[in-house]
């Protein structure tokens, strides 16, 4: 599995392969991805901190191209605010959706099922 992780140092995106048996459903395939990539980011050493309890419920799969991904409440109301620290949340998710189902053009993100403006309330 292919992970992007985010660094705050520079601003980047780094891949990062790990082994793990990936499942055949695509959608649980993305939310194993993402769950992985979270608690990378739950580490103590995370070189891009999300807060405490932050993970993913679900990721579905509209069409072959088209996700829905679900995350936790505490996902959103720990997230530091502002517009780069956010980006790279975003893009660091995508990336690593997009390396798993490489046919995905579009995805869009919920927080217990209900759509937001930002992950932390910056505009």
């Amino acid at each position: 599995m292919i992970l992007y992780l985010a660094s705050d140092d520079d601003d980047s995106l780094r891949p990062t392969t790990i082994s793990s048996a990936l499942p055949s459903d695509p959608g649980e395939r993305g939310r194993l991805a993402l769950h992985t990539l979270i608690a990378r980011y739950l580490q103590k050493d995370s070189p891009h901190p999300l807060g405490v309890g932050s993970d993913v419920h679900d990721v579905y799969l509209l069409d072959p191209a088209s996700a829905v991904v679900n995350l936790n409440a505490a996902f959103a109301v720990s997230h530091r605010s502002g517009i780069e620290v956010e980006q790279l949340t975003i893009f660091s998710m995508v990336r690593t959706l997009k390396a798993q189902l490489p046919q995905l053009t579009r995805v869009r993100f919920l927080v217990d099922g209900k759509t937001r403006d930002t992950l932390a309330g910056h505009f």
